[in-house]
């Protein structure tokens, strides 16, 4: 079924559903100076918050069948971006894990993203874009109160925060009040979000 983005929506429910799905196709399919696929990169930032994992247990995160996590991991070994290690609990198991190439290349990938995300705003208030953030995390979490989610996947909730890439210094605001980079408290709550992910 192709998605057709001139249909005119009946209701604002409607128009709800119908922008999430012209904003989900757009940010799953692989855009212009994306060095990773959506697949990969649901793959990769389940490792960048959960660090190393079994196999079986990064499937169980991301809510697929083994063969199909082996496949991607597969993949992205042969990319250098993921690698394999014994499993210090059980000589006989491997545990996956993101390689230095791989977090950068992630990185990047999320860069890309929010840049995305931000040129898409070009133009609004500072009003607009809180505004903006404040309806949407109360959008998500009214759909996170009325749907299901496995404990194993508990982790993607607040995940983001605490790995989301950072601006190279140079392109950082000197706004004081943007400025977090420096902020030990701000620092500290980040660590703790990353460790509670793990």
């Amino acid at each position: 079924m192709q998605v057709n983005d001139a249909y005119t929506p009946q209701t604002p429910i409607e128009g709800v559903m119908h922008a999430f799905t012209r904003i989900g196709r757009r940010l799953k399919a692989k855009q212009p100076g994306d060095t990773i696929d959506h697949s990969a990169h649901v793959v990769m930032f389940a490792l960048r918050c959960n660090g190393a994992l079994r196999l079986s247990d990064l499937a169980a995160r991301l809510e697929l069948d083994a063969s199909t996590t082996s496949r991607h991991v597969r993949s992205l070994e042969q990319l250098g971006l993921v690698r394999r290690s014994p499993d210090p609990d059980d000589g006989r198991a491997f545990r996956v894990e993101l390689t230095d190439q791989g977090v950068e290349q992630w990185e990047a990938s999320a860069r890309h993203r929010m840049e995305l995300l931000s040129a898409a705003m070009e133009g609004w208030s500072e009003e607009d874009v809180q505004t903006f953030e404040r309806l949407m995390t109360r959008f998500a979490d009214g759909v996170a109160a009325h749907t299901e989610v496995p404990t194993s996947a508990a982790w993607a909730e607040k995940g983001w925060a605490a790995v989301a890439p950072r601006p190279a210094r140079a392109e950082r605001s000197t706004d004081k009040d943007s400025a977090t980079d420096g902020d030990p408290v701000s620092r500290e709550n980040t660590d703790k979000n990353l460790e509670s992910t793990r």
